[in-house]
């Protein structure tokens, strides 16, 4: 998660979509369910591009492996999302639950629900 939120602080959508599987869904806090890893990529890059948008960081809070089959966990936390406009600054605020698969080339999102709580 930490590599994930340095991408978003360098605002490399590549680097930041390069722990998700192929097939990913993604529900994104008041927007679009993504397919897909492309569809990230792009989501992000969309973001990137946006002058007023300032980033957002997730804070893992809990990640439990299921022990019946040690190649999936389940990674919980809060996200921060910020935003710019002229001198003053939105912020946004949620939960996340992310499922992770084990791989032969290692750990990568399967899928990922955010919602915002404010």
């Amino acid at each position: 998660r930490a590599a994930s939120n340095a991408a978003i602080a360098a605002r490399d959508a590549g680097r930041v979509v390069a722990c998700l599987m192929e097939d990913v869904t993604v529900s994104v806090a008041r927007g679009p369910v993504l397919q897909g890893r492309e569809a990230s990529r792009i989501a992000f890059a969309e973001q990137f591009a946006d002058r007023a948008f300032a980033g957002y960081v997730r804070e893992v809070t809990d990640v439990v492996v299921d022990l019946s089959s040690p190649t999936r966990a389940t990674e919980r936390g809060r996200w921060t999302g910020h935003w710019r406009h002229g001198n003053s600054e939105q912020t946004m605020r949620g939960i996340y639950e992310a499922e992770w698969r084990h791989t032969e080339l290692g750990w990568f999102i399967q899928s990922e629900v955010f919602t915002s709580l404010k």
